[in-house]
């Protein structure tokens, strides 16, 4: 011993022995057995530091190879479970604190080099050090060197988070650990000025730097998966915990008050000596304002950034009622290290670049919100005790920001929002600048900002509603727009954000102080604009702006009605006198005077047309609604009606909405503004519209004259917009009238037709009707592109939405003529699409369904039109479709078919997506066989482009095949019946199709090509299930399809056809045979009275059932070998299979009076007709299930084959039991491909096979099932990592709960159960050691867990089996998982504990502690995610967590529920609630769940267990005990004590 000892000993120390070897002696002293020396690891230890230190302290000169391998020797040493086992078995094993300044030096020289190269393994042991409490005591005992670490680490990160490198993830784990501990002692250090030292010295620079960037990193995929955001939050809000408890401790507040305030407020602090004094504050800000830690553009948006904390942590600190003056100066304090505190009045002492504004006034912004938070700011104390001293801070800070406008950044708005919130005399004095360069003249577009300005401009509103002072802002209005402009064209005074708040408020306002509103805009109208406005555009521009706010103002007013009282109302008459006479009088006669000339309008003349019209609007839309809500209004119009006039040149006659100007003024202004497609024309076209409106309210019984009075009023509407929507790109429109122009006109236009259609659809013209259908059409077929772009902004109104609210509104159906005129349109834009350079084409299908003069509409049109339609004109449009119909068969049979390029299957497929937004059950029959007709023709006459993606070509098939699908359910399905047989329909479809479908061989396996069979099968279906539920000419029918069906055979099939013959057409054939069997099987299985019509179906089907048995079994034996069957084959055969089976045992008709009892036949005499295709493929089947990876299409039908398969145990072939099937899924759920997804996306199929599997096996073979389940479950599979078997094990084990059983299949399950619980448990405990297997097997196992406990109520009759489970719940790691797999397993064991709570309640009467311990480490887990992060946290995730608090709440409630098994243990559950609850701040939303699930704890326990808990809990637990109770009695206890009350 002594000798192995000595030679180990000495040859380490030896300098003959090489590094190399000293290295493996070294080691293999460490790991080896043999070696004995005595305090071996300690000696080992001192080694390896002591060389280290020498080498870097020049004492040894090492090579960098070397020198790496020792630390790589140390970091294993340090890593090792052996030396952590010493640890914890209590062995004294010490560092040297040499090593820990080694450490430090090379992280310095790390930083200073600006790499992270050479130090990974020194992190790695940095990292080991620190993680073990016995070997940290190297930095914990002497705290400088762990500050000294601390520092070094920040910096290090600070620079790879300012380089472009990726983030290593290592130095922030190290950093994470070193400021926990650097926490810890934080905390244990008594001397609070020591620490303050320590930290602005060294810390706070690094810190807050290192928080800034970690905040304004965006981190990448890469980054996020290694758990970067995490360390991201986690060191965030260590720093901040860092510079509490440094830098704003409750000891130095005495220093913060001697420092910042003033000698009168702190005469009575006993001041110490001056060499002691410590100034705080000034110290922040020195360290914070030092430019040298960092370049100077990082540097402004680091202090940015800090400054706001610093001050958020020094109210938490110390923001009591008396020291609210210490915060505030506190604030000057830290608002002078802003580089915005260095503006001062109008010159610029210190130039700031766009750039910096944006942080800056972030900084401003928060710091005002803390202010406003905390309520520092109380406005009579500052003022009576303070002198203002806060005021006139906060006033210098507006008028900096007023001076400087930056509309472009929205914390520049919110600044002044909390300034007004603050109080709103601080920017009153500068209120006209603030509305100018904040409202009026503010040019905002980016959405942000928009919603920012928005924000500020409600609060102005606001404030001044609430101070009755709502003339005083819009004095400061008008004041703005009266000022010279600064630009030719003036902004919009009300944008749509701006205008909708002032609404919101408008509706709120007494009247009163909206008339003195109106009041002040007419006197400023009449006083200062209208005088000068002759030849001055900017005053006419300044007239419009006024003029729009009026408008806005009064059309958005709450209106007066008979509650109003006399002397508002009269006030309101008055208002709109004057407004007529003195304004709108004005105007007209500033017009009057003005000649209409052919060239342009001058500006000014333009604008106060358009003021004018506007005001005249207003006037005739205020005094209609006055005069119809209130009784006391005397309405200036009366009863006035609208003059009949024969000529249209006295049309623009509009003194009958707008008393006391003559017609010939009317026309000579109307002629004069009409010319501008801008809002005059508008204006006209709603002036026209309200005399229409007044004719039909006013008017008793049309007459002729009238009837064409408003014609001609409708068609003034519609005709002026057709220009301008077809010239001009329409811009969206933000509903502002004030604001239309040429751009806007077309939708501000479209929207008044749209929504006034009710009132002019019926005296429209028929040209004009189909004008409008043929606009809406357009509007709707606008590209995706422009679409996305007017889908911008919710509050626009663009034409693109206008038509699509039409299109999806229940008025089109309403609207007989135009929705017939739309149908049409379509029709022809379809027809334009396909026959653009078509020889004849008006003799091609839809070509003769758009031709002119065919009255589609069966409705009459209203006398009104002028029209008579002759009595057989309805006749004409069915004769045209049966020609149609006709023509399409016809070209059908010929093969001609019109060729589609990519563009046109794109056009087309726009068309169809507006077809299948219409109402089918709105159709008329004319319209639904039209309709039918195109589709149909659309599907059958019609190839695409060799070229052309067959994707593309597929999806525009399908598309038409689901809209005939479609079409079958609506009012009139039988309408198409009427021009075409069913059976000529579905022999055109499939005859087409045949030839068509051999351009899509490459296509046999795509989802396109799927859908596309689904979409034929759907079709088919749905057709042929009408002609037999209405017996449209079954026999006729169903006999003619079946014979065509049976000549597509591809060995009877001749001509044309056979050449055509494709693996495509094999199998569309066999959609078709399989649709025709599946409706068959189900009519004949439906009980009927008629024996005649069922025995034609039973012959039908049988029919039906020999075609298809034949067509498949040469399919079959065509088919290549080896290869799989295509997807299609296999639902054809379940369907042939059932369809078999009825026939083997049809239902019997329901007997009739008079009607004999027909002989009932023996269920299996008759045999299958194709017994043998079955069992070949059903071998066919289990073969390819090894194959089928997760194709989750082929699985679901090959599942569903066997399960029908199985439900007739005789069709088994020989010597084969249910165990083979069996055994086959069990090896499809352990393979490859199968992952968790697959099996829930196959969980019905699975179910409903295995129903039949245990219903139709023998008590063996089902006992033999069993014990394949077991042995999937045994442990060894795990072992083996066989994780796949593992799976679909316990996925047996819940789809055989799901089976019913019952007799020895039930009493062996049972029997089993013990077993089946101890190896869930065991599996439960492997998996929760790996987190890989957590979201996969152990999800699954709580699950068949839970199932198993609630199916054996009951049953389970030892309670040890079920507190097994508990075992289960014990091992899971609720930790380090993702947000969705959280949930998942939070819903596991809730559903595990429901289960026990609910089904097993003779067990919780011993295992309560257990299902509490089980719970409470689930409530533990809840609260520690939903805790109040430092950055608000992440939706999605709190979205999870809010979830799971409500499973925690739930499941109180189901304790509550169990008094006799929980009072006993309510205080217990308390105890723990609010001891956890007093180490977290949870977030509000998920405290409000919690708190909801622990009062109902709190009503088990009765007022000697609150004793008990108040007086055994520690005292800090005792004030939230306390806290929680007082809001107990408070907000729950009385109102579920005023609930029994009145409970019976």
């Amino acid at each position: 011993m002594a000798a192995i000892y000595s030679g180990i000993h000495l040859k380490l120390k030896s300098s003959k022995t090489s590094w190399e070897d000293k290295l493996k002696l070294a080691q293999f002293a460490w790991i080896s057995h043999q070696c004995f020396l005595p305090n071996k690891e300690q000696v080992l230890l001192d080694w390896v530091s002591h060389t280290l230190v020498s080498c870097y302290n020049k004492k040894l000169e090492l090579s960098d190879e070397i020198t790496e391998k020792l630390w790589v020797y140390l970091d294993n040493i340090l890593r090792s479970k052996k030396l952590q086992s010493l640890l914890k078995e209590g062995k004294t094993i010490t560092l040297r604190f040499s090593i820990a300044q080694v450490i430090n030096e090379r992280l310095s020289v790390s930083y200073t080099q600006k790499t992270l190269k050479a130090v990974g393994t020194v992190l790695n042991c940095c990292r080991s050090i620190l993680s073990s409490s016995p070997l940290a005591i190297v930095y914990t005992a002497k705290s400088e060197l762990l500050v000294d670490l601390l520092s070094k680490l920040c910096w290090l990160a600070c620079w790879q988070l300012s380089s472009e490198d990726a983030v290593s993830s290592q130095l922030f784990e190290v950093l994470q650990l070193t400021l926990g501990q650097y926490l810890l002692i934080q905390r244990q250090q008594a001397n609070a000025n020591r620490v303050f030292g320590q930290v602005t010295k060294l810390l706070l620079q690094p810190c807050l730097l290192l928080r800034h960037l970690l905040t304004a990193r965006v981190w990448t995929q890469a980054e996020d998966g290694r758990g970067c955001q995490h360390l991201n939050r986690e060191i965030r809000n260590g720093i901040e915990a860092l510079v509490k408890a440094g830098l704003f401790q409750p000891e130095l507040l005495p220093s913060y008050r001697e420092e910042l305030l003033p000698e009168k407020e702190s005469h009575n602090i006993k001041k110490g000596a001056l060499k002691t004094r410590l100034l705080p504050a000034s110290t922040i800000q020195t360290v914070v304002g030092d430019t040298s830690f960092c370049q100077p553009a990082l540097h402004g948006k680091a202090v940015a950034s800090s400054v706001p904390l610093l001050f958020k942590l020094f109210l938490e600190s110390y923001s009591k009622a008396e020291d609210h003056l210490v915060c505030f100066h506190m604030l000057t304090k830290l608002f002078g290290c802003l580089k915005i505190a260095r503006l001062q009045g109008d010159l610029w002492t210190d130039q700031l670049s766009p750039p910096e504004w944006s942080p800056e006034l972030l900084a401003v912004e928060q710091l005002l919100n803390s202010v406003l938070s905390s309520g520092i700011y109380n406005v009579a104390v500052d003022r009576i005790r303070h002198k203002e001293v806060q005021f006139h801070f906060y006033r210098q800070v507006a008028q900096t920001l007023v001076n400087r406008p930056q509309a472009t950044v929205p914390a520049w708005f919110r600044c002044f929002k909390a300034l007004i919130s603050l109080n709103h005399l601080i920017v009153e004095p500068d209120l006209d600048d603030l509305v100018a360069s904040a409202w009026i003249d503010a040019e905002v577009s980016e959405p942000r900002t928009k919603r920012a300005q928005e924000a500020l401009v409600n609060a102005l509103f606001q404030t001044y509603a609430k101070l009755r002072q709502f003339q005083k802002l819009f004095e400061e209005v008008l004041s703005v727009i009266c000022r010279p402009a600064a630009e030719d064209l003036r902004l919009p005074v009300l944008p749509a954000g701006i205008r909708a708040k002032l609404c919101e408020h408008l509706l709120e306002l007494p009247p009163n102080q909206i008339l003195d509103v109106l009041y002040l805009i007419l006197e400023k109208c009449q006083a200062s604009i209208i005088p000068d406005v002759r030849g001055d555009s900017d005053m006419a521009l300044k007239l419009q702006s006024v003029s729009s706010l009026l408008h806005s103002v009064l059309f958005n007013m709450r209106s007066l009605d008979d509650s109003t009282p006399l002397l508002v109302v009269r006030r309101a008459q008055n208002l709109l006198d004057t407004m007529q006479r003195g304004i709108i009088k004005a105007l007209l006669d500033l017009l009057k005077d003005h000649q209409a000339e052919d060239t342009e309008l001058e500006l000014w003349v333009e604008k106060v047309g358009e003021s004018f019209l506007l005001l005249a609007c207003t006037w005739v839309a205020t005094d209609t609604l006055f005069g119809l809500n209130c009784s006391k209004y005397v309405s200036q119009l009366g009863e006035a009606t609208l003059p009949v006039v024969d000529s249209t040149e006295k049309f623009s006659d509009f003194s009958a909405v707008l008393p006391g100007f003559d017609a010939q003024c009317w026309e000579k202004i109307t002629k004069l503004l009409s010319c501008s497609c801008s809002g005059s024309r508008y204006c006209i076209e709603w002036l026209m519209l309200q005399r229409m409106k007044r004719m039909l309210m006013y008017s008793g019984c049309q007459t002729e004259a009238s009837c064409r009075t408003m014609q001609h009023a409708a068609a003034f509407i519609l005709r002026p917009g057709k220009p301008c929507m077809a010239e001009v790109e329409p811009e969206p429109w933000d509903g502002n009238v004030g604001a239309i122009n040429s751009s806007t006109y077309p939708t501000a236009h479209w929207h008044l037709v749209i929504s006034n259609l009710p009132v002019l659809i019926p005296f429209l013209s028929v040209s004009d009707t189909l004008c409008v259908a043929g606009m809406l059409l357009k509007t709707l077929l606008v590209n995706q592109a422009q679409a996305a772009s007017s889908d911008a902004d919710d509050a626009l109104i663009s034409v693109e939405k206008v038509s699509k609210d039409f299109l999806h509104s229940p008025l089109l159906p309403e609207m007989r003529t135009l929705h017939a005129s739309f149908i049409s349109r379509i029709v022809l834009h379809c027809a334009g699409v396909l026959y653009p350079a078509v020889q004849n084409a008006a003799n091609q299908p839809l070509g003769q369904l758009s031709a002119e003069g065919i009255p589609w509409c069966e409705a009459d049109f209203p006398s009104c039109v002028g029209r008579e339609r002759p009595k057989d004109e309805p006749s004409v449009c069915w004769t045209v479709m049966e020609n149609v119909a006709q023509n399409i068969l016809s070209l059908v049979k010929v093969r001609s078919f019109v060729t589609l390029e990519e563009e046109h299957i794109e056009r087309l497929l726009d068309l169809l997506e507006i077809i299948s937004a219409l109402n089918l059950d709105s159709l008329f029959p004319t319209d639904h066989a039209r309709l039918f007709l195109s589709l149909l023709s659309l599907a059958v006459n019609t190839r695409t482009n060799v070229a052309c993606s067959e994707a593309l070509s597929l999806k525009l098939l399908t598309s038409c095949f689901h809209l005939l699908a479609r079409l079958q359910t609506g009012r009139n399905v039988s309408s198409p019946f009427k021009v075409l047989h069913a059976s000529d329909a579905l022999e055109a479809v499939l005859t087409s199709m045949f030839v068509v479908c051999k351009t899509f061989a490459g296509a046999l396996t795509d989802a396109p090509w799927q859908e596309f069979l689904h979409g034929v099968q759907v079709l088919l279906e749905r057709y042929l299930q009408i002609v037999l539920e209405r017996r449209l000419s079954v026999k006729l029918n169903m006999e003619k399809f079946t014979s065509f069906l049976t000549t597509c055979q591809p060995h009877t099939a001749g001509g044309e056809l056979a050449e055509h013959w494709s693996p495509a057409a094999d199998q569309l054939l066999l959609v078709a045979l399989t649709a025709q069997c599946h409706v068959l099987t189900l009519h004949v299985q439906k009980p009927s009275g008629n024996w005649k019509a069922a025995d034609t179906l039973l012959i039908l089907l049988k029919q039906a059932v020999l075609q298809t048995g034949a067509t498949v079994q040469l399919f079959l034996r065509n088919s290549t070998k080896g290869q799989p069957l295509p997807l299609a084959f296999i639902p054809c055969v379940t369907t042939l299979l059932k369809a078999d089976s009825s026939c083997a045992q049809p239902v019997c008709p329901v007997g009739e009076e008079g009607e004999h009892e027909r002989p009932k036949e023996s269920s299996r005499q008759q045999q299958l007709s194709h017994s043998d295709l079955y069992q070949k493929f059903y071998t066919q089947i289990l073969r390819e299930l090894d194959l089928a990876g997760g194709s989750v299409q082929f699985l679901s039908s090959a599942l569903h084959f066997l399960a029908v398969f199985c439900s007739m145990p005789e069709l088994l072939p020989a010597q084969e039991t249910s165990v083979a099937v069996f055994r086959s899924i069990r090896k499809l759920l352990s393979g490859p491909g199968i992952t968790l997804q697959v099996m829930q996306s196959l969980e019905t199929q699975l179910a409903e096979l295995f129903a039949q599997l245990v219903k139709n096996c023998t008590n063996d073979n089902f006992c033999a099932i069993l014990g394949l389940v077991l042995e999937g479950l045994d442990i060894g599979n795990t072992w083996k990592q066989n994780t796949d078997q593992v799976l679909s094990a316990v996925t047996l084990v819940k789809l055989l709960l799901g089976c019913p059983l019952s007799g020895e299949k039930e009493k062996a399950f049972w029997l089993s159960s013990p077993q089946l619980i101890t190896a869930l448990v065991m599996q439960a405990k492997e998996a929760s050691q790996d987190h890989a297997t957590i979201p996969a097997l152990l999800v699954l196992v709580l699950e068949t867990a839970a199932i198993l406990l609630r199916q054996g109520e009951g049953i389970l009759s030892n309670p040890h089996h079920v507190t097994l489970v508990f075992s289960i719940l014990a091992t899971i790691p609720l930790d380090r998982l993702k947000s969705e797999d959280y949930y998942s397993v939070v819903l596991g064991i809730h559903e595990v504990l429901f289960s026990i709570l609910q089904c097993h309640p003779k067990v919780m009467l011993k295992a309560a502690p257990s299902f509490l311990c089980s719970f409470h480490k689930l409530v533990l887990s809840v609260m520690h995610e939903g805790r109040q992060k430092g950055d608000g946290g992440i939706t999605d995730e709190l979205g999870v967590v809010l979830k799971c608090a409500q499973l925690v709440e739930r499941m109180y409630s189901y304790i509550a529920a169990k008094t006799e098994e929980f009072t006993v243990f309510s205080a217990f559950i308390v105890s723990q609630y609010v001891t956890e609850l007093q180490k977290v701040t949870l977030h509000p939303a998920v405290k409000k769940h919690l708190t909801e699930g622990i009062y109902q704890i709190l009503d088990l326990c009765i007022e000697r267990d609150i004793k008990f808990l108040n007086a055994s809990l520690p005292v800090g637990v005792r004030e939230v005990l306390k806290e929680l109770y007082s809001d107990y009695t408070h907000y729950h206890k009385n109102l579920k004590q005023g609930d029994e009350k009145y409970t019976a």
